[in-house]
């Protein structure tokens, strides 16, 4: 594999959050402070912003409440869903199939792709000050990268990253479209964390240790957004994989998944190792980070449930 300069994975992967001084970290054994805690037990926690599903997308109270959320379960940064700062739906990225069967798909594919190419910087710097204001970081930008973008459009989605502050870029893409992703990682040294599903069928799809590995090979701007709860529904060892891979490894998406292509189910109640990646990743010092993604559905607020989630694991890091 050829190696690039001025790219420490190492490096990149030890950097820690642009956070106010304000913020501290949390030893084992302590309480938190009242402030949003840097780390807990060493680690860095964060949410995937899909977690908070109750505000549709387009409503102007999404991001503030994001923002109060985040605040409220002690998280001190996020993976933001482009979803979630486009103003256009889901619909716009052909990334589910359903959505490529809707009768305006190739209108509104255009007009997002219109609006991508034209919005300017300022708009991303704006939400990455918001975030800011309130003692926040915005980690890793999440857009899907699929054969519908243009490669302008896939040149301008880095540039919409460094103007969020993102330190990467976490995406639910395909081992195809990661090729075509080669020549836009190495001209702009930015990392994308490939993030897995559990489609076993599909061989272009990530789902498989032997997938991410292919991606591994193509370029050292190429990471992993391992999502064990869809690794170990597809029947996969997410802790094998940890301990091959954590120097390629960006985060983890904590979700509590049954095994052959089981349901989600709340923290502790799944096949999911969490309580043993949450220590793997505190006890080796290893700078992967450990970002909570709820979908298991409930009667309760998002709010309520990332707080639930938050909290099994700060008492497994803190143990």
């Amino acid at each position: 594999m050829r190696k690039l300069e001025k790219f420490d994975r190492r490096a990149f992967l030890m950097s820690a959050p642009l956070l106010p001084l304000a913020f501290g970290s949390v030893a084992r054994g302590q309480t938190p402070r009242a402030a949003v805690p840097q780390t807990v037990g060493g680690i860095h926690f964060g949410v995937e912003t899909f977690s908070f599903h109750d505000i549709p997308q387009g409503n102007p109270k999404l991001l503030p409440d994001i923002l109060s959320n985040m605040v409220a379960a002690g998280i001190p940064e996020c993976e933001i869903m482009s979803g979630h700062i486009e103003p256009f739906p889901n619909i716009s990225t052909g990334w589910w199939v359903q959505t490529r069967r809707a009768a305006d798909f190739p209108k509104m594919r255009e007009e997002a792709r219109h609006w991508r190419l034209t919005v300017p910087m300022d708009y991303y710097v704006n939400i990455r000050r918001q975030f800011e204001a309130a003692g926040l970081r915005i980690y890793y930008y999440n857009i899907n990268f699929n054969e519908t973008f243009t490669d302008a459009e896939r040149d301008r989605s880095f540039e919409a990253a460094k103007a969020l502050g993102a330190a990467a870029i976490s995406s639910s893409t395909v081992l195809s479209e990661a090729q075509r992703l080669v020549p836009f990682v190495e001209k702009h040294k930015f990392v994308v964390a490939m993030h897995n599903h559990n489609n076993l069928v599909d061989p272009d799809q990530f789902a498989t240790p032997a997938s991410f590995e292919k991606a591994l090979a193509m370029s050292p701007y190429f990471m992993c957004t391992l999502d064990a709860g869809h690794f170990t529904a597809g029947n996969n060892d997410a802790m094998a994989f940890l301990n091959k891979h954590h120097d390629r490894i960006t985060n983890v998406h904590l979700r509590d998944r049954k095994r052959n292509n089981g349901p989600n189910r709340p923290f502790g109640q799944g096949d999911t190792p969490i309580k043993e990646i949450i220590l793997a990743v505190r006890d080796n010092k290893w700078p992967v980070r450990c970002y909570i993604e709820y979908e298991y559905g409930s009667f309760r607020s998002s709010e309520d449930e990332v707080k639930t989630c938050m909290e099994y694991c700060r008492n497994i890091a803190l143990s």
